[in-house]
This record gives structure tokens, sequence and C-alpha cells, in this order.
């Protein structure tokens, strides 16, 4: 059983962030999913640079040797420093085996990770990994920083932490995107401080997946706000702060996989907030 560590971040509005850092235990088990995936994708590579090179071999065998040697030499490198940084740049700071896990790479602000924080975190993994395969220096940076980071971690400026996943009952059949789902006026009871929908047991397909762990409270009230009262604004106002507010809060939620209007990207983070709490 892991210790449950924690950090607490502000964001420049003020707004305070809780997190559940990833202990050692759930980022080794991660990491051995995406070793297993990395082996197969190098098996393959190598066995199709193996058939190639033995086609030009008797020509000129030296010349083959060298160039599947230089080959193999590359896809290797590839895979294993290319594969964590395209999906933590890409999928919101999660590898197949840290999605599995249910863990995710984040910046110590909050912040979802870039492509430069991941580059850097992942070129000292050469270090951590030392003795390999063993990590063993990634092990002991873990256990001996306040904030479970290996070396690459720290470089980068990234924390690794657990996602939250709600056990959901999802409605088949439903578009997320159906009007009678969010707070139109009247379809709903709204509550002092803000609006509400109607709480619902489940989440729709589109929307299981979300993580809204780093939206707090305080956002949450903001989106709630703007949503009780966005009837009364004239549709310029109403269509800039909508679009402030998806603005701060999209690079803090996980999940979404392509643009959307600012509204309904509240209603979705606000439905979501609702079931998981």
């Amino acid at each position: 059983m892991e210790i449950e560590d924690r950090h607490v971040t502000s964001t420049p509005e003020g707004i305070s962030l809780d997190f559940v850092l990833a202990g050692l235990g759930s980022r080794l088990a991660a990491f051995a999913v995406d070793f297993l995936i990395q082996s197969a994708v190098e098996l393959i590579f190598v066995f199709a640079l193996g058939f190639t090179a033995a086609a030009f071999s008797a020509s000129s065998p030296t010349t083959s040797t060298l160039l599947f040697t230089g080959a193999t030499a590359l896809v290797v490198f590839l895979v294993n420093f290319g594969y964590f940084v395209l999906f933590e740049t890409l999928d919101g700071g999660r590898s197949p085996g840290k999605r599995l896990v249910g863990i995710r790479v984040v910046r110590v602000g909050g912040g979802p990770v870039g492509f430069l924080a991941s580059f850097l975190r992942n070129v000292v993994r050469l270090v951590d990994s030392f003795p390999p395969p063993f990590y063993g220096v990634g092990m002991v940076a873990v256990l001996a920083s306040k904030r479970n980071q290996r070396l690459g971690d720290m470089l980068a400026g990234t924390l690794v932490v657990r996602t939250r996943v709600g056990a959901l009952a999802t409605a088949g059949n439903v578009a997320w995107t159906d009007p009678a789902q969010w707070g139109q006026p009247g379809s709903g009871p709204v509550v002092p401080g803000g609006w509400a929908p109607p709480p619902p047991t489940w989440l729709p397909p589109e929307l299981a997946h979300w993580d809204v762990t780093s939206v707090g409270p305080r956002e949450l009230a903001l989106v709630q706000a703007f949503l009780t009262n966005r009837w009364g604004y004239t549709p310029h106002a109403r269509d800039a702060l909508g679009r402030d507010l998806a603005g701060r809060l999209w690079p803090r939620v996980a999940g979404p996989t392509g643009p959307m209007p600012a509204e309904t990207f509240l209603e979705a983070v606000a439905l979501v907030k609702s079931v998981r709490g």
C-alpha cells in the first residue's frame, strides 16, 4: 500500500490546486506496461530490418551488416526516447502505461506538460535508468524527494500525479451535447452562489474519460456563476466571458480530444464535477 503524498500549489489567480502524487509502485507498474509495448515495437522493426538486410547480404555482406546495426540502434533510440515524449505531449501527460495505471505527468504549477518539459524529463531518463534496466538512480530520487520526483522531473519541473477515476455507469445512446442535459432556464435547480444541474448518477460516454481533478472548488464556483447568469449578458459579453473562463480551465482538464464551443466545454466540466465530486 502506498502512502498518499499530496502536493498543493496556487495558480496566478490565487486558486489552490491539490494533487495526489503517484508513488513508486504505481510508477513502476506504468513503466512495466510501457516497457512491454516498447519491446514489442522494437522487435517488429528489428525483424523487418533483419529480413531487409538478409536480402542484400549476398551482394554486399559487410555493408548490409553495418546498415542493419546502425538502423537497429536508431530504432531502439527513437522508440525508447520518442515513445514517452510523443504520448506525454499528445495525451495529456499519459503514456499507455500511465493511462492504464491511472497516473499522468503535469507541471509543478498544475499546468499540462508540453513538448519541452517532456523532452527534458525524458532526456534525463538515461541517467535515472542507471544501472539499466533497474532505474536505481530514479528510484532513489523518487524515494528521497518530497514530491516523488526523479531527476528528470526535477529538471523539467514536472510531477507524476494520480488521476481520479470514478465508478460510473454511462447511459447509452445519449448525446452529451443534448441541451436537455444542461442548465437551460427552468431545467434545473438554482442554488445559492451558482448554477447546478439535476444531480446525475452517470456520465455520457463522451465524457466518461474526462479528468477534472485539477478543477478546484473556486474554479467550479466561477463556472457555476457564469452558467447561472449567462442569459442576462449581452451576446458579446457572454461570448467573451465564456471564452476567457474556458481558456483558463482548458489546460487543467484532460480528456477533450478536439475544439468545442466555450460554453459546451464549461457545461461538460460542471457535469463531470457534479458526478465525481
